[in-house]
């Protein structure tokens, strides 16, 4: 699991076990899938967590966002977009799909929706 801390005292945690370099992005991979991306630009930092504390990390995520740091499907990012879209608020996105605010935000940023400044509505 790496820790990416992003400009403004952003963050998110990437369940990686494998980054590499591809045209001013750094690309996360687990057991040979790209799992997430950022720009080196965004990037202030990354950090190697502890694995085990990790686990307890997502087991307590995932009691109230029961798809916290789970892969995305297709048909999680159409639901997405289709809400994003349409208006939804940032807690009715959460509620929609069972994940936490910066998965959200990290995805819709990465599908070009948000700024990288900008907040969920």
């Amino acid at each position: 699991m790496m820790r990416v801390m992003l400009e403004d005292a952003d963050y998110c945690d990437v369940p990686a076990d494998l980054m590499t370099f591809d045209e001013g992005a750094v690309v996360f991979w687990r057991e040979g899938e790209e799992v997430g991306r950022h720009r080196q630009t965004r990037i202030r930092s990354l950090e190697l967590l502890n694995v085990r504390s990790m686990t307890r990390r997502i087991e307590r995520a995932r009691k109230t966002h029961p798809n916290a740091f789970r892969q995305w499907t297709e048909d999680d990012e159409q639901l997405l977009v289709k809400l994003f879209n349409n208006g939804a608020t940032k807690e009715e996105l959460i509620e929609a799909l069972g994940r936490q605010e910066g998965g959200i935000a990290t995805r819709l940023r990465g599908l070009g929706l948000l700024g990288d400044d900008q907040k969920l509505p």
